[in-house]
Parts: structure tokens; C-alpha cells; sequence
């Protein structure tokens, strides 16, 4: 009989050490092995449940991290939010807008990707560039907003600008300002 118990030992002690070596990481303590693999607990998974579950696996837009119940999102650049399923905005629109769906609506006066730039009035109406709020108007063109077109010579000072053209003071025509200047 002694040979049985012997063996009986040598079983046992053969299948505690094929049980402890077929669980890889005994489970790290985040789960129970059962027939050789890992039935992991709630919040983790993995084939030793080292791995914590995030929140809808941070919408493949982060990296799940942590040692707790769930783990939680380190989300790549231009997300947020407890799942990384908010797009961020360039600067926080520079506090001077409102983040809609990773892109920045600016407050009134300010202008850019990230709201970091002041806009011009009707932005220079197509006739300029603005530059830090301030229409730089093309030729031709007149502040403060570049939709009035300029006259020559600024009609010599002998009358005022419609529009591109001069408008003539009394006792002036377009003849008359110019010879006048040139007498």
C-alpha cells in the first residue's frame, strides 16, 4: 500500500503544479483559473487579466490604463472624455469660442481654428487680408472694410469719392480739378 499512497502523493502534487503552471500570472489576482485558463473578474480581460477594461475600449482613440474595478482612458491627442469619444478643439478655442464636434465656433470678433485671431469687419469683403482685426485692403479699395472702391488721386482733393468715381465740388469738373492742380 505504500507504493499507492506514494502515488497517490505524486498525483496530487502533479496536478497542484500542472494547475499553477497552465494559468499564466495565476490570473494576477484579477480572475480564477478554471480547466487551465483565466475567467477573469469583472473590469478585466486578457489571457491573464492584467488587461482593465475601459469604457467601450476608449473608442480606439486612447490607451486603457490602471489597476482598479476598470481601468480608465489616456485618450490620443485631440480627445477626451471618460471614453475618448469627445473631439477636442485646437487651444480651447482660446476661451473665446465653444468646441462643436472638434472644431472651434468662435465669439464675435474672433476668428481661426482655435479662435486665437481677431476678425475684421465683413472680412475686408473679399478686397484684403486682415491682419490682428484690421482690414489691409487691396488697391483700389478703402477701409474700414475694403468694400469701397478708392479714385484716382483721391479726386484731388476737389471732391469726394462714390464709388470709384469722383463726385465733383461746385465750381469743379473732372477737367477742371485737374487742370487747375497742374496750373
Amino acid at each position: 500500500m505504500r507504493k499507492s499512497s506514494t502515488s497517490f502523493s505524486g498525483l496530487l502534487i502533479s496536478q497542484w503544479i500542472k494547475t499553477l503552471t497552465l494559468c499564466p500570472d495565476d490570473c494576477s489576482d484579477q480572475g480564477r483559473c478554471v480547466d487551465g485558463k483565466c475567467v477573469c473578474f469583472p473590469g478585466f480581460s486578457g489571457p491573464d487579466c492584467s488587461m482593465p477594461d475601459c469604457p467601450d475600449d476608449c473608442s480606439s482613440r486612447g490607451r486603457c490604463v490602471g489597476r482598479c474595478v476598470n481601468g480608465q482612458c489616456v485618450c490620443d491627442p485631440g480627445f477626451s472624455g471618460p471614453d475618448c469619444s469627445v473631439e477636442t478643439c485646437p487651444d480651447n478655442c482660446s476661451n473665446r469660442g465653444q468646441c462643436v464636434n472638434g472644431k472651434c465656433v468662435c465669439e464675435s470678433g474672433f476668428t481661426g481654428p482655435d479662435c486665437s485671431s481677431r476678425s475684421c469687419p465683413g472680412d475686408c469683403s473679399n478686397h484684403g487680408r486682415c491682419v490682428d482685426g484690421r482690414c489691409v485692403c487691396d488697391s483700389g479699395f478703402t477701409v474700414p472694410d475694403c468694400s469701397s472702391k478708392t479714385c484716382p488721386n483721391d479726386c484731388n482733393k476737389k471732391g469726394r469719392c462714390v464709388n470709384g468715381k469722383c463726385v465733383c465740388d461746385v465750381g469743379f469738373s473732372g477737367q477742371d480739378s485737374v487742370k487747375k492742380l497742374y496750373i
